[in-house]
Parts: C-alpha cells; sequence; structure tokens
C-alpha cells in the first residue's frame, strides 16, 4: 500500500481487500504493520466498516462480506 500522511477507512478496506479477500483473513496485526497504524487508531476504522456491513470479523481475522466484495469490485477492480 502506497503510504500517505493520513489513512481513511477506505485505505483499511482496500488493504483488506488487496490482501484478504472474501476468502482468506487479514489479522490486526497484519494490518498494524501494512499500515503503519495502532491497533487503536485501526479498531475505530474497522468498526465503522462492520457497521456499514462491508466487513465482517471472525477470530481468524477481517474478512470482506459479500456487500463489501462488491463495493471493493466497483470501486477498485
Amino acid at each position: 500500500m502506497k503510504r500517505k500522511t493520513t489513512l481513511t477507512k477506505l485505505d483499511i478496506l482496500s488493504e483488506i481487500y488487496s490482501r484478504a479477500g472474501n476468502n482468506n483473513f487479514i489479522t490486526m496485526d497484519e494490518l498494524e504493520t501494512e499500515t503503519g497504524l495502532s491497533g487503536k487508531e485501526i479498531r475505530g476504522m474497522v468498526e465503522d466498516l462492520k457497521e456499514e456491513l462491508l466487513i465482517v470479523e471472525h477470530p481468524e481475522g477481517f474478512q470482506i462480506s459479500d456487500n463489501g466484495m462488491h463495493f471493493c469490485k466497483t470501486r477498485w477492480a
């Protein structure tokens, strides 16, 4: 991911989409490593994405939901 000064929840969604898609998972630790943000900074954004039904959280990590996959494909595919 290209580093910017400030990352948004769409940047986090893009990272999850590119790394995990809807068949795999990305952990909070991996998101922290990839984005350079702390878990506290990421948590608020992923909670917003969960509320918008774009991602789901499992014990294994985060994954793009079916609705999220549609959104991502129309935006970035």
